[in-house]
C-alpha cells in the first residue's frame, strides 16, 4: 500500500467496482488505509456495491426492500414509496443492506430457472443478456412488491379483516388494481408474463403440463395461493425443500383467488388490451430463445418441443417435489416389483440416497440392448425419459444391491411381472424378482 499505484483514486475506484457486500467486508479490512478511505466516502461506495450487486433493477429492489421494512402493507399505490425513493433518500441503512442481499440472491437464482426453463435449456446459469436480465429482474421485484404489500404478510397483519369478508376481499382487489394500474401496459405485461413463469414451474413441480397448455383449475389457485404468499418462494417449491401449502391454511381462499390475474386482467381490459397476448408474442421479456424448436432425440414429436426436453442439465428436476419423490420412483418400477416387500424399505432408502441426476444417470450405464441407440447427452420429451426410467430402474437396483455385497438369489420364472411376490413375503425373499420374465405374459 506505500506504492504509489495504490494511491487514494484508485483505491476508491476499486472499492466501487466491487461485485457484493462481502467483498466489500473483506477489502476494507485488508489494511487501515483501505478502511480510511472507504470511511471518507461510505455512502458513495455501499450505493455503488448495491447497483453492482443488484444491477438496473436496484430501484425496484429497494423499493421491496423500503416498503417491506416500513410494514406499508394494504396501502393504496400513491402512499407506497415509490421507485424514485433511491434519489430521494440514497443512503443505505444495514438493515436495507441485508434486505438487499437476501432478496436479490433468490432473484438471480430464479432468473437462473427462468433462462433455463425460457431461454436455453443447455445451461444451468442464467444465459439472459443484460436488457433481457433486466425486464425480468424488475418485474419481478414489482411482483414481489405487490405481494408483500396486499399478500399473506398484510393479510395477517390485519385479522380484523375478517370480520366482513365480503367487505375486505372487494377492497383488497381494488388497492390491488390501483397497483397494477400505476404501470405503462409493457411493463404490466413483464409482470404478467414473470407471474406465468411463476405458475409453470410449480406446475411442472406437480408434473402438469407444459407452460403452455391451459391450466387445470386447482392448479390455477395453488399458484395463486403461492404468489400471495411470496414469489421468491416459488424458487424452494421448485427445488422441493419447501412445502408453502402448510402457512396458507385458514386462509379464506377468495383473499388469494386470482391473486394476480384478476386484478391485472382487469387494468388491461380498461385499456381495451387483450387479455393475453397472441402466441407469437409471447416472448415478451426475452429477445432470443435458444433451441425453442429442438425435437426429442428418440421419437422427434411435434408435440413437445424445445425448451420442455430433458437432458443431464435438467435431470434433477424430474421428481422435484421432495414429499412425494421416492414414491413416483418406486410406482416406476415395471411389473409388480412396487409391490414387493421384500424390496420396498431397501430401494426407498438407496433411492433416497441417490440424487436424481445421478440416478438417471446410472440407468443409461447398464442399458438394455433394446436401447443401444439412446445416450446419456440426449435432449428427450416426458414420456421418452419415463419409458426410459420404467424399462432401467430395476436394472439399476440391482445393480445397486450387486455393488452393496448383497447376495442375489436365483431369479424367479416370472421376473418382475411375478404376482405371488406381491402376496408372499417368503417367496419375494427367496427369488430375484429384478429380472425380466421366463414364463407368463411379455411385460406390460
Amino acid at each position: 500500500m506505500r506504492s504509489s499505484f495504490a494511491d487514494d483514486d484508485l483505491v476508491l475506484c476499486v472499492l466501487t467496482y466491487l461485485p457484493d457486500f462481502q467483498c466489500l467486508a473483506s477489502t476494507i479490512l485488508t489494511s487501515k488505509s483501505v478502511y480510511n478511505i472507504f470511511q471518507q466516502h461510505p455512502r458513495s461506495i455501499i450505493r455503488s456495491v448495491a447497483y453492482n450487486l443488484v444491477g438496473p433493477a436496484l430501484p425496484q429492489a429497494l423499493r421491496f426492500v423500503r416498503c417491506r421494512n416500513a410494514q406499508q402493507y394494504s396501502k393504496p399505490v400513491g402512499e407506497l414509496l415509490g421507485e424514485d425513493n433511491i434519489q430521494r433518500n440514497p443512503v443505505l441503512s444495514s438493515e436495507e443492506i441485508t434486505g438487499l442481499v437476501a432478496i436479490s440472491s433468490s432473484i438471480q437464482e430464479l432468473e437462473c430457472v427462468f433462462s433455463r426453463r425460457m431461454k436455453d435449456r443447455r445451461y444451468a446459469t442464467s444465459q439472459l443478456s443484460s436488457a433481457e436480465s433486466t425486464r425480468f429482474q424488475r418485474a419481478m421485484y414489482r411482483l414481489c412488491l405487490f405481494s408483500i404489500v396486499y399478500g399473506l404478510t398484510a393479510y395477517k397483519s390485519a385479522p380484523e379483516a375478517n370480520s366482513n369478508i365480503i367487505l375486505a376481499v372487494r377492497e383488497a382487489r381494488k388497492l390491488r388494481k390501483g397497483f397494477f394500474g400505476n404501470f405503462p401496459t409493457p411493463e404490466l405485461r413483464e409482470i404478467q408474463r414473470v407471474g406465468e413463469f411463476l405458475r409453470g414451474i410449480l406446475a411442472r413441480t406437480n408434473a402438469r403440463p407444459p407452460l403452455d397448455d391451459p391450466e387445470p383449475s386447482h392448479i390455477s389457485t395453488l399458484t395463486s395461493s403461492m404468489i400471495y404468499h411470496a414469489p421468491d418462494t416459488a424458487l424452494k417449491v421448485y427445488e422441493g425443500v419447501y412445502d408453502w401449502i402448510h402457512d396458507l391454511y385458514n386462509i379464506a381462499i377468495p383473499f388469494f383467488e386470482d391473486f394476480i390475474t384478476e386484478p391485472l386482467v382487469s387494468v388491461l381490459l380498461d385499456r381495451n388490451e387483450p387479455r393475453l397476448l397472441p402466441v407469437g408474442h409471447k416472448h415478451l421479456i426475452l429477445d432470443e430463445v435458444i433451441g425453442e424448436h429442438d425435437r426429442c432425440s428418440q421419437c422427434q414429436s411435434d408435440s413437445v418441443q424445445g425448451l420442455d426436453l430433458w437432458g443431464p442439465n435438467n435431470w434433477r428436476y424430474h421428481w422435484s417435489m421432495r414429499g412425494t419423490r421416492v414414491l413416483l420412483i418406486v410406482n416406476s418400477l415395471k411389473g409388480n416389483l412396487s409391490r414387493n416387500h421384500a424390496y420396498e424399505g431397501h430401494f426407498s432408502s438407496v433411492v433416497e440416497r441417490a440424487p436424481t441426476e445421478q440416478l438417471i444417470a446410472g440407468l443409461f450405464e447398464c442399458k438394455i440392448p433394446a436401447y443401444d441407440t439412446w445416450n446419456k447427452e440426449d435432449w428427450l420429451c416426458r414420456q421418452c425419459l419415463e419409458t426410459f426410467i420404467h424399462d432401467h430402474l430395476h436394472v439399476w437396483y440391482l445393480n445397486q444391491k450387486v455393488k452393496g455385497g448383497h447376495l442375489i438369489p436365483d431369479n424367479c420364472f416370472y421376473g418382475y411381472n411375478c404376482t405371488t411376490q406381491a402376496e408372499k413375503y417368503v417367496h419375494a425373499k427367496e427369488l430375484n424378482h429384478l429380472c425380466e420374465p421366463t414364463k407368463g405374459y411379455d411385460n406390460l
